[in-house]
Protein backbone atom coordinates (compact mmCIF):
# COMPACT_ATOMS: atom_id res chain seq x y z
CA UNK A 1 0.00 0.00 0.00
CA UNK A 2 1.24 3.64 -0.90
CA UNK A 3 0.37 6.40 1.37
CA UNK A 4 1.23 10.37 0.68
CA UNK A 5 1.61 12.35 3.32
CA UNK A 6 1.37 16.02 3.04
CA UNK A 7 1.41 18.33 6.23
CA UNK A 8 2.11 21.98 7.47
CA UNK A 9 0.19 23.69 4.72
CA UNK A 10 -0.22 26.77 6.50
CA UNK A 11 -2.82 27.54 4.23
CA UNK A 12 -4.72 31.48 5.00
CA UNK A 13 -7.44 32.88 2.92
CA UNK A 14 -7.86 32.77 -0.68
CA UNK A 15 -4.87 35.13 -2.45
CA UNK A 16 -3.55 35.67 0.95
CA UNK A 17 0.47 34.65 1.06
CA UNK A 18 2.96 34.18 4.02
CA UNK A 19 6.66 34.87 3.94
CA UNK A 20 6.16 35.65 -0.15
CA UNK A 21 4.98 32.22 -0.67
CA UNK A 22 1.81 30.96 -2.47
CA UNK A 23 0.80 28.27 0.42
CA UNK A 24 -2.62 27.28 -1.89
CA UNK A 25 -0.51 27.42 -5.00
CA UNK A 26 1.78 24.61 -3.41
CA UNK A 27 -0.68 22.76 -2.11
CA UNK A 28 -2.04 22.31 -5.24
CA UNK A 29 1.52 21.32 -6.94
CA UNK A 30 1.76 18.98 -4.15
CA UNK A 31 -1.88 17.29 -5.15
CA UNK A 32 -0.92 17.09 -8.75
CA UNK A 33 2.37 15.24 -8.44
CA UNK A 34 -0.11 12.75 -6.60
CA UNK A 35 -1.35 11.74 -9.86
CA UNK A 36 2.14 10.39 -10.75
CA UNK A 37 2.78 8.71 -7.49
CA UNK A 38 -0.72 7.45 -7.83
CA UNK A 39 -0.83 6.59 -3.74
CA UNK A 40 -3.82 4.10 -2.21
CA UNK A 41 -4.37 7.37 0.11
CA UNK A 42 -3.79 10.48 1.08
CA UNK A 43 -2.89 11.69 4.84
CA UNK A 44 -2.85 15.15 5.83
CA UNK A 45 -0.55 15.47 8.81
CA UNK A 46 -2.25 18.71 10.82
CA UNK A 47 -1.15 22.49 10.62
CA UNK A 48 -3.79 22.81 7.46
CA UNK A 49 -4.49 26.62 8.29
CA UNK A 50 -1.76 28.77 9.19
CA UNK A 51 -3.84 29.95 12.53
CA UNK A 52 -7.09 30.00 14.12
CA UNK A 53 -8.18 26.85 12.27
CA UNK A 54 -10.63 28.94 9.64
CA UNK A 55 -13.45 26.88 8.92
CA UNK A 56 -13.52 28.10 4.65
CA UNK A 57 -9.90 26.89 4.35
CA UNK A 58 -10.93 23.59 5.41
CA UNK A 59 -13.52 23.59 3.17
CA UNK A 60 -11.46 25.06 0.18
CA UNK A 61 -8.65 21.88 1.18
CA UNK A 62 -11.86 19.56 1.15
CA UNK A 63 -13.03 20.72 -2.24
CA UNK A 64 -9.64 20.08 -3.68
CA UNK A 65 -9.19 16.46 -1.51
CA UNK A 66 -12.83 15.52 -2.92
CA UNK A 67 -11.68 15.50 -6.62
CA UNK A 68 -8.68 12.58 -5.98
CA UNK A 69 -10.09 8.75 -6.82
CA UNK A 70 -8.11 7.85 -2.99
CA UNK A 71 -9.94 8.67 0.36
CA UNK A 72 -7.89 11.62 2.33
CA UNK A 73 -7.51 11.24 6.07
CA UNK A 74 -6.46 14.07 8.64
CA UNK A 75 -5.08 14.93 11.74
CA UNK A 76 -4.98 18.37 13.46
CA UNK A 77 -1.81 20.03 13.78
CA UNK A 78 -1.48 23.16 17.02
CA UNK A 79 -2.61 25.85 14.12
CA UNK A 80 -5.53 24.27 14.13
CA UNK A 81 -9.06 23.17 15.78
CA UNK A 82 -9.43 19.79 15.94
CA UNK A 83 -13.73 20.13 15.99
CA UNK A 84 -13.85 22.60 12.85
CA UNK A 85 -11.21 19.30 11.49
CA UNK A 86 -13.85 16.94 12.61
CA UNK A 87 -16.93 18.96 11.38
CA UNK A 88 -15.80 19.46 7.69
CA UNK A 89 -13.86 16.31 6.72
CA UNK A 90 -17.23 14.35 8.28
CA UNK A 91 -15.06 12.70 11.37
CA UNK A 92 -17.24 14.33 14.20
CA UNK A 93 -17.53 10.56 15.55
CA UNK A 94 -14.33 10.43 15.98
CA UNK A 95 -14.03 13.46 18.09
CA UNK A 96 -13.71 13.16 22.00
CA UNK A 97 -13.59 16.20 24.37
CA UNK A 98 -12.59 18.21 21.32
CA UNK A 99 -9.25 15.79 20.77
CA UNK A 100 -9.69 13.86 17.09
CA UNK A 101 -7.89 10.35 17.61
CA UNK A 102 -9.26 7.33 15.51
CA UNK A 103 -8.28 3.66 13.74
CA UNK A 104 -7.69 2.74 10.98
CA UNK A 105 -6.65 -0.37 8.87
CA UNK A 106 -4.48 -0.06 5.99
CA UNK A 107 -4.42 -2.35 3.70
CA UNK A 108 -4.56 -4.82 6.96
CA UNK A 109 -2.10 -2.50 9.00
CA UNK A 110 -3.20 -0.97 12.47
CA UNK A 111 -2.63 2.83 11.81
CA UNK A 112 -3.34 5.13 14.53
CA UNK A 113 -4.17 8.69 13.98
CA UNK A 114 -3.30 10.72 17.32
CA UNK A 115 -4.16 14.62 17.90
CA UNK A 116 -1.01 16.52 18.97
CA UNK A 117 -2.90 19.85 18.37
CA UNK A 118 -1.98 20.90 22.31
CA UNK A 119 1.36 19.47 22.74
CA UNK A 120 0.16 16.67 24.62
CA UNK A 121 -2.14 14.08 24.77
CA UNK A 122 -5.31 14.41 27.22
CA UNK A 123 -5.52 11.52 29.84
CA UNK A 124 -8.26 10.36 27.85
CA UNK A 125 -6.46 10.00 24.34
CA UNK A 126 -3.67 8.28 26.49
CA UNK A 127 -6.19 5.69 27.65
CA UNK A 128 -7.07 4.95 23.85
CA UNK A 129 -3.86 5.22 22.81
CA UNK A 130 -2.32 2.48 25.31
CA UNK A 131 -5.31 -0.16 24.84
CA UNK A 132 -5.05 0.00 21.15
CA UNK A 133 -1.45 -0.67 21.61
CA UNK A 134 -2.11 -3.34 24.00
CA UNK A 135 -4.64 -5.04 21.78
CA UNK A 136 -1.95 -4.83 18.60
CA UNK A 137 0.73 -5.88 20.73
CA UNK A 138 2.28 -8.45 18.30
CA UNK A 139 1.87 -6.77 15.47
CA UNK A 140 3.38 -3.35 13.71
CA UNK A 141 1.99 -0.48 14.00
CA UNK A 142 2.24 2.91 11.92
CA UNK A 143 1.26 6.22 14.10
CA UNK A 144 0.21 9.29 12.39
CA UNK A 145 0.30 12.10 14.42
CA UNK A 146 1.42 16.07 14.01
CA UNK A 147 4.16 16.56 16.51
CA UNK A 148 7.13 14.17 16.63
CA UNK A 149 7.17 12.34 19.66
CA UNK A 150 11.16 12.46 20.40
CA UNK A 151 13.65 15.47 20.46
CA UNK A 152 14.83 15.42 17.03
CA UNK A 153 18.02 17.59 17.12
CA UNK A 154 16.17 20.35 15.56
CA UNK A 155 17.12 23.10 17.62
CA UNK A 156 14.88 25.58 17.39
CA UNK A 157 11.55 23.26 17.37
CA UNK A 158 13.11 21.45 20.25
CA UNK A 159 13.70 24.42 22.46
CA UNK A 160 10.46 26.41 21.37
CA UNK A 161 8.11 23.61 20.39
CA UNK A 162 8.13 20.19 21.23
CA UNK A 163 6.03 17.60 22.16
CA UNK A 164 5.86 17.75 25.81
CA UNK A 165 4.74 14.20 26.75
CA UNK A 166 7.48 12.76 25.06
CA UNK A 167 9.18 10.00 28.44
CA UNK A 168 5.14 9.21 28.68
CA UNK A 169 5.24 8.23 24.68
CA UNK A 170 8.43 6.12 25.20
CA UNK A 171 7.52 4.43 28.32
CA UNK A 172 3.89 3.47 26.61
CA UNK A 173 5.62 1.79 23.20
CA UNK A 174 9.18 0.38 24.68
CA UNK A 175 8.47 -2.98 26.21
CA UNK A 176 6.25 -3.64 23.01
CA UNK A 177 7.06 -6.82 21.18
CA UNK A 178 5.95 -4.86 17.80
CA UNK A 179 7.46 -2.35 16.42
CA UNK A 180 6.33 1.21 16.52
CA UNK A 181 6.36 3.57 12.95
CA UNK A 182 5.33 7.55 13.84
CA UNK A 183 4.98 9.46 10.75
CA UNK A 184 4.64 13.12 11.59
CA UNK A 185 5.24 16.85 10.40
CA UNK A 186 5.75 20.12 12.43
CA UNK A 187 9.17 20.58 12.29
CA UNK A 188 9.46 21.31 8.74
CA UNK A 189 12.33 18.77 8.12
CA UNK A 190 13.28 15.51 6.75
CA UNK A 191 14.49 13.25 9.44
CA UNK A 192 14.58 9.96 10.61
CA UNK A 193 14.70 9.52 15.02
CA UNK A 194 15.22 5.90 16.42
CA UNK A 195 15.31 5.01 19.82
CA UNK A 196 14.67 0.86 20.17
CA UNK A 197 11.23 -0.34 18.93
CA UNK A 198 10.29 3.50 18.04
CA UNK A 199 11.17 5.07 14.67
CA UNK A 200 9.79 8.74 13.98
CA UNK A 201 9.98 10.11 10.40
CA UNK A 202 9.55 13.31 10.51
CA UNK A 203 8.06 15.42 7.30
CA UNK A 204 9.09 18.04 5.78
CA UNK A 205 6.04 20.96 5.26
CA UNK A 206 4.93 21.83 1.86
CA UNK A 207 5.79 25.66 2.34
CA UNK A 208 9.00 26.07 4.01
CA UNK A 209 11.37 24.02 5.21
CA UNK A 210 13.68 24.96 8.37
CA UNK A 211 17.28 24.95 9.46
CA UNK A 212 18.09 22.56 11.56
CA UNK A 213 21.48 23.86 13.34
CA UNK A 214 19.84 27.54 14.33
CA UNK A 215 18.31 27.92 17.74
CA UNK A 216 16.62 30.56 16.19
CA UNK A 217 13.94 30.48 13.33
CA UNK A 218 15.64 30.21 10.12
CA UNK A 219 14.35 28.84 6.98
CA UNK A 220 16.64 26.34 5.41
CA UNK A 221 14.82 26.36 1.38
CA UNK A 222 11.23 26.88 0.10
CA UNK A 223 10.99 23.50 -1.66
CA UNK A 224 7.48 21.67 -1.42
CA UNK A 225 7.85 18.57 0.70
CA UNK A 226 6.15 15.16 0.22
CA UNK A 227 6.66 11.86 1.83
CA UNK A 228 6.00 8.33 0.29
CA UNK A 229 5.36 5.69 2.38
CA UNK A 230 4.86 2.10 1.06
CA UNK A 231 3.44 -0.57 3.18
CA UNK A 232 4.63 -3.98 1.69
CA UNK A 233 5.00 -7.67 2.35
CA UNK A 234 8.68 -7.21 2.90
CA UNK A 235 8.25 -4.56 5.15
CA UNK A 236 7.59 -0.53 5.27
CA UNK A 237 9.88 1.90 3.36
CA UNK A 238 9.68 5.56 2.85
CA UNK A 239 11.02 8.28 0.49
CA UNK A 240 10.90 12.32 0.25
CA UNK A 241 10.21 13.73 -3.06
CA UNK A 242 10.90 17.55 -3.24
CA UNK A 243 9.32 19.83 -5.95
CA UNK A 244 10.70 22.86 -6.90
CA UNK A 245 9.31 26.53 -5.99
CA UNK A 246 8.78 28.83 -8.23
Amino acid sequence: MRIAFLTDLHIGAEDEQFLGVDVRQNFLKALDFLTEMKPNCLVLGGDITNAGGTQAVYEWVKKQTDKLPFPCYVIAGNHDESAIVADVFNKSHDLYNGELYYALPLDGRPALFLDSSKGEFSPEQWTWFRDYLSALRDTNVVVFMHHPPLLADVLFMDQKYPFRQSDEFVKAVRDLPCHIMVICGHYHVEKVVQRGNLTVLLSPSTFYQMKQDSPEFAIDNYQIGIREINLTTHGTNSTVIYLEFN
